[in-house]
């Protein structure tokens, strides 16, 4: 393999390498990724393919053993900010895309100022335009249920 060859074989797999890790967040891609610039690097010098092997694989293991628990354990320990998800329950909101008729039907509803999907409570469709009243949140949905339900039960 020529040198400008492996040069840019070693620049794609360097590439490769770190979108997978922005799509992982596993700390390992970005080592091998490292890795792969160093032998490229080598390989742009004119180094045998043995010896860009051997830098590919000594600079990846290196960085992993030398950075990785140090990094991870940061991220793993680092605070937990807490979601205000739960105040939303009691809210009272807009349809904005009406929801269907039934628990599966997904619908949008407009609370303050940010849209969220919404399913009904009841069987029947909750028409856009509508005030409904945030009754429980699962996952990123609302469970909503109209006002007029709300305020004839109290």
């Amino acid at each position: 393999m020529s040198g400008t060859t492996a040069v840019v074989v070693w620049i794609v797999l360097a590439l490769v390498l770190i979108a997978l890790e922005t799509v992982t967040v596993a700390f390992i891609g970005i080592y091998l990724a490292a890795g792969a610039l160093c032998a490229a690097a080598t390989a742009a010098l004119g180094g045998a393919l043995w010896l860009q092997l051997v830098v590919f694989a000594v600079v990846s293991a290196a960085t992993l053993l030398l950075t990785r628990p140090a990094l991870r354990s940061r991220f793993l320990n680092a605070p937990l900010v807490p979601s205000n998800v739960p105040a939303l329950v009691g809210r009272r909101g807009v349809v904005v895309v009406e929801i269907p008729a039934g628990t599966a039907g997904r619908g949008q509803v407009r609370i303050g100022t940010e849209d969220w999907s919404a399913r009904s409570d009841g069987e029947g469709a909750v028409d856009a335009g509508a005030t409904v009243e945030v009754v429980a949140v699962e996952g990123v949905a609302v469970i909503v249920r109209p006002v007029a339900a709300v305020d004839d039960q109290t």
